[in-house]
This record gives structure tokens, C-alpha cells and sequence, in this order.
């Protein structure tokens, strides 16, 4: 391949993913070290009545799970409860509904009674570095979050294949730019193999 096109590929998919790679670097650092960061969140309980339309649609008594999605359309709509992974359960000896709704950084618990038309939802907050945590492993983010990672993980490797690939003509620093990256590997696959050893 031409050179000029190599040379390319490599600066610009380097300037593509900079914001993101940063991202990754210091977002790992805040994952090995959780207990750097004091910010415990915070949790609120709010109580809602159900409006009688979405009571009146679906036969809670046979059919609960029936209007289990209609409910939290609601609670999304007029109450901005929002999430990157939900999971709904019938409790049936307590005949109560329950709703979970997992976000980077935070989740939303949703109990309600269809016989008292009442629903709790409890918010737990963990904090602006939780959030970028899960953003990190890509946790509860959505679809389009992951498509980006994707996307992402994509670019890193146009940058790496680019670069090696222009590492070889160059015959006075290829033997040793290679030595450096053997080493690396080297250096990475003995970490590993020492992380599961102890």
C-alpha cells in the first residue's frame, strides 16, 4: 500500500478516537481505584399515583406483565425514567410489580400495587465517577453507546495495523522499534499470567 495512504490512515485515526482513548485511559485509572473516590451518591424515594387509563387497560389480576411496559412508558414520558437495561417481575405471592432500571452510574427500583393503583420508585445516584466507570465497561449504556465502542474499537485497530505497517520499510529502526514491541507483549502476557496466579 502507498506509503502517503498509510501515513494517512494513521494520523487521522489517531485524531479520530484522541477524545475517546482519553477517555479509556483515565477511566481506567478510576476503575482500578475505586476507593480513591469518596462520592457515595445519593438515593430519593418518590410515591406516584397511576392514572386511571393505564389501570383501566390491562387485566392486572390474570395478565400483569401485560401492562408492565405501558407503565414504565409512563413513568419515562412524565417522569424522564430512563435506562439503559430493564427487567420487569411479578411477585406473585406479594402481587406486586417490580421494575428494574439500570443507567451508568445509577439505577431506578419500581414497585407498584395494581390493586392500590400506587407506585414507589427508589433512585440510587452513585456519582459522576461511577457513571464514567460503567461508561468504561460499557455497562447498562444503551445501544448506541456500544455501537460507538464498536466504532471506536474499530479505529484503534486501522491506527495499530497503520503503524506497524509503516514501521517496516524503515530498515535502520525497524529491528529495534520491533525488539520494543516484543518486549511489550512480552511484559503484558507475563502481567497476566502473574494476575492469575495470585
Amino acid at each position: 500500500m502507498n506509503y502517503r495512504i498509510l501515513r494517512t490512515l494513521h494520523v487521522y485515526s489517531s485524531v479520530v478516537v484522541l477524545a475517546l482513548v482519553l477517555f479509556f485511559a483515565v477511566t481506567g485509572i478510576t476503575l482500578n481505584h475505586r476507593d480513591w473516590f469518596s462520592d457515595r451518591g445519593s438515593a430519593v424515594e418518590v410515591y406516584l399515583s397511576v392514572p386511571a387509563v393505564i389501570m383501566e387497560s390491562t387485566d392486572w389480576q390474570n395478565r400483569p406483565l401485560d401492562g408492565a411496559d405501558q407503565l414504565r412508558r409512563w413513568l419515562s414520558d412524565q417522569h424522564g425514567l430512563e435506562g439503559g437495561s430493564i427487567m420487569y417481575d411479578w411477585d406473585q405471592d406479594e402481587q406486586m410489580l417490580m421494575i428494574d432500571i439500570k443507567r451508568p452510574g445509577s439505577y431506578s427500583s419500581v414497585e407498584f400495587s395494581p390493586f392500590s393503583a400506587e407506585v414507589t420508585v427508589f433512585h440510587q445516584s452513585n456519582g459522576l465517577i461511577a457513571v464514567l466507570n460503567d461508561l468504561h465497561m460499557g455497562r447498562y449504556s444503551g445501544v448506541w453507546w456500544r455501537l460507538l465502542l464498536d466504532i471506536t474499537a474499530f479505529i484503534m485497530l486501522v491506527f495499530i495495523v497503520t503503524g506497524l505497517w509503516l514501521v517496516v520499510p524503515q530498515k535502520k529502526r525497524r529491528g529495534a522499534l520491533f525488539k520494543v514491541a516484543a518486549a511489550g507483549t512480552c511484559v503484558l502476557a507475563a502481567s497476566y499470567w502473574i494476575a492469575l496466579l495470585t
